[in-house]
């Protein structure tokens, strides 16, 4: 058995963990070591309790390895372990760094220079179009956008990268023998091919409730700095602040509207000091050297509309549109659809022109 191996059937050991596999590996000098001690020995090195002790020493290690390798085969996934010289190298000093990481991709995206969005799973339109919008500048940029390929903001964060032509990478909270949520195979399966996959967790691990706050370290730890859309005052993006903190990364915060109980916890990040993101070069300008931003004139109006404003403005460009022809596009009736054009006049983002057409102004 190789020291990767040793690493591969330490990881899948119940109720062991990072922390204590890394403590063990500095008891026992090496993965090797801790499967080569006696049960007496586990048992006594005060790192375990007696069933972990247990769990380790009776675990089926061959069959194990067997069934790992014939899966990875089978799914095209390669392995990472602490081990490995493609080992993400903002991993090295983390107490809690996992020992083992599945890839399905590109593992050489692991240690490029990425960006996290995250945020919550019951998104608005608004929130979901925020998140395509700055996953896209970020991988035209030359970033990688990471996530957790959970539904809402973590799927649009993905599918903005993917249709800007760039790479994104996507850490679950299972083992690759299963698929949470079920609806995002087939985006999964797209990341793979231009981006990443990973999971620390063995095959059979199910998606269970309590690997997915456990995950979240991993989504910081692989990132330059984490942008925060719409979450919840219990929102899980929120463990993956707390992580990015502890890991003295950066933390945006894209703000909502006061009212959106999906973003109260980030909202009030913003109340309690985080840094707010009105455009991707907030975020570009402080992360990437060499970044020029563009000037507040050259930005385009990205996140002061409101929802119901959202599902017209994108219908408006720079040629004179007619009402009638906003109606249709929209699918709004005309008595709405007057009020939100008056909104955004107001807004100063379009103007209207006579015979009820409008046009986006100058910088809009």
């Amino acid at each position: 058995m190789t020291e990767q191996e040793a690493l591969l059937v330490l990881n899948a050991v119940p109720d062991l963990g990072a922390i204590r596999i890394r403590r063990l590996l500095g008891f026992f000098n090496s993965a090797l070591g801790v499967l080569r001690a006696s049960l007496e020995e586990l048992q006594g090195c005060g790192i375990l309790a007696f069933q972990t002790a247990e769990n380790i020493f009776y675990f089926s290690k061959d069959k194990f390895l067997q069934d790992e390798y014939n899966l990875m085969q089978r799914k095209g996934v390669v392995v990472l372990t602490c081990a490995d010289q493609k080992y993400p190298v903002s991993f090295k000093e983390l107490e809690d760094a996992p020992a083992v990481l599945y890839v399905k991709g590109d593992t050489e995206a692991l240690s490029q220079m990425s960006v996290a969005i995250v945020g919550s799973r019951a998104a608005s339109f608004y929130g979901c179009r925020s998140a395509k919008i700055f996953a896209g500048a970020f991988v035209r940029s030359g970033l990688i956008v990471v996530s957790g390929l959970a539904r809402g903001i973590d799927t649009a964060a993905h599918q903005g990268s993917l249709e800007a032509g760039g790479k994104t990478i996507a850490v679950i909270g299972c083992g690759f023998n299963y698929m949470y949520p079920k609806e995002n195979l087939l985006l999964m399966e797209t990341i793979a091919q231009q981006g990443a996959v990973v999971s620390e967790f063995a095959f059979a691990t199910p998606p269970l409730k309590q690997n997915f706050p456990w995950r979240n370290r991993i989504i910081s730890a692989l990132s330059r700095a984490t942008v925060v859309i719409e979450a919840g005052r219990k929102s899980g993006a929120l463990i993956t602040v707390d992580y990015a903190i502890a890991q003295n990364k950066d933390v945006f915060v894209i703000p909502s509207n006061i009212d959106n109980e999906t973003a109260m916890g980030s909202n009030q990040l913003i109340q309690e000091g985080a840094r707010m993101a009105l455009h991707p070069d907030d975020v570009l300008s402080a992360i990437k050297p060499g970044f020029v931003p563009l000037s507040c004139d050259d930005r385009q109006p990205l996140l002061s509309l409101t929802d119901e404003q959202l599902k017209v403005y994108p219908h408006i460009k720079n040629q004179p549109v007619h009402l009638d022809q906003l109606v249709r596009q929209s699918g709004l009736n005309i008595s709405s659809l007057m009020n939100i054009t008056l909104s955004l006049v107001l807004k100063r983002v379009i103007r209207q022109l006579p015979g009820q057409y409008y046009v986006r102004n100058e910088h809009a």
